[in-house]
């Protein structure tokens, strides 16, 4: 096998939560195929009063996903991310007594985590004990969001770059916020990928009716976490005023999260009742066909990396509304593969799905078209390929 890698990361797929860092294992594997000997080291919520994270004590201490070995560690966090400026303390303390073991049974010559914080600044700390490099992978809200929590998070993100001996970002934005930080930090950007024998084109007929779908009316999906950074409600408003213009549009939202109660009483408040579904979480193998489903994905965040959504939509010939954040501006070609619209800004958003639904129908099967082309440059292939190379180069720094 190639070089030993031990990834490090909290986003990881598990019983609990299968869509939990999805990206990440799917990174995993890429690197696997290519060669990469990787094994994962999940920190998982430990807080014993708390009934909600209760299933993560029945996760076993080591399992497989896929071929790759995995193992989970209970780590002490607190429900509502309180007290998230110790997590890296926290993590270090969990890492620190089970790193030894795993390194007897799997000599990893680099550590790989996600997140520069809290996941990259323990690893920064530990790697010492192992005389390893360490790379992080930053993937947006790391940087651009969490180091504005306090000025302890923001010296301890500042910190973990400046230990890091390389640092990956998901986007060019994300990248400049690094260097803002540390200006002489070791950074790229490696954009995140898709799978495209996954995430392909299917006949928007056929998948309704794989669906159960009606095959007339047009259908705007939204698939992520019902967080606050999503911009959800921002979404309901603007179609509200769709829902208005046209009797034809429907709205599904996959995805689960704590604002899904607030969300529901939204719709109702706006009278949409019947025009907007809530369908929880689905399998990551239903996914493609839901976005077929689809004449148009939205997203309305307010703070993005590279949402993998925007890939798995591009990979499906579909178009997408997203709110200019992060990185996405430099993967959707505003007006040629989906369009671009302001962040907490209903009119605007308003504005981009109309014209794509309402306006120019023809929008629907030209920047599909568009946005299929233009993904075949961004698989997780191509992704795997440039993080083995940024392996290689921190191993040949190391070793000079």
């Amino acid at each position: 096998m190639g070089t030993r890698v031990l990834v490090v990361s909290h986003m990881y797929p598990n019983q609990v939560n299968p869509m939990a860092g999805i990206f990440v294992h799917n990174q995993t594997k890429a690197l696997k195929r290519a060669g990469i000997d990787v094994r994962v080291l999940v920190p998982i919520p430990h807080f014993p009063l708390y009934r909600k994270w209760r299933g993560y004590r029945q996760l076993p201490a080591r399992t497989e996903l896929d071929g790759i070995p995995i193992y989970y560690v209970p780590t002490w966090m607190f429900p509502g991310g309180f007290f998230f400026s110790q997590y890296g303390t926290l993590y270090v303390n969990a890492l620190r007594k089970v790193l030894p073991s795993i390194h007897e049974e799997f000599p990893f010559e680099l550590i790989h985590c996600h997140t520069i914080y809290p996941d990259g600044y323990a690893g920064s700390l530990l790697k010492q004990a192992f005389g390893v490099p360490v790379v992080s992978t930053v993937h947006g809200s790391d940087v651009m969001l969490y180091p504005k929590r306090s000025r302890r998070v923001y010296e301890r993100t500042e910190q973990a770059l400046r230990g890091n001996d390389f640092v990956i970002t998901v986007s060019e934005r994300a990248r400049q916020e690094v260097i803002k930080m540390v200006p002489d930090a070791k950074a790229a950007t490696i954009y995140n990928g898709f799978d495209p024998s996954r995430f392909q084109p299917i006949e928007k007929s056929a998948a309704r009716k794989t669906l159960g779908l009606p095959l007339s009316g047009k259908q705007v999906l939204f698939v992520g976490n019902l967080y606050q950074v999503k911009g959800i409600p921002y979404l309901l408003e603007a179609f509200r005023a769709i829902a208005a213009e046209s009797e034809e549009v429907s709205l599904n939202l996959i995805g689960e999260g704590p604002l899904r109660a607030e969300l529901e009483q939204q719709v109702e408040q706006l009278g949409l009742q019947g025009r907007v579904t809530f369908l929880g979480r689905k399998p990551y193998e239903e996914i493609p066909v839901w976005i077929n489903s689809a004449d148009v994905v939205a997203l309305t965040s307010l703070s993005e990396g590279l949402p993998s959504i925007l890939l798995e939509t591009m990979g499906c010939g579909r178009a997408m509304v997203a709110t200019d954040v992060g990185g996405i501006r430099e993967i959707l070609q505003d007006g040629r593969t989906g369009l671009l619209a302001q962040s907490q800004d209903v009119d605007s958003i308003t504005r981009a799905l109309r014209k794509i639904l309402i306006e120019d129908e023809s929008f629907i099967d030209t920047m599909g078209k568009q946005a299929l082309e233009a993904s075949r440059k961004l698989t997780w292939e191509q992704n795997a390929e440039n993080t083995k190379a940024v392996y290689a180069r921190v191993l040949e720094e190391k070793q000079s």
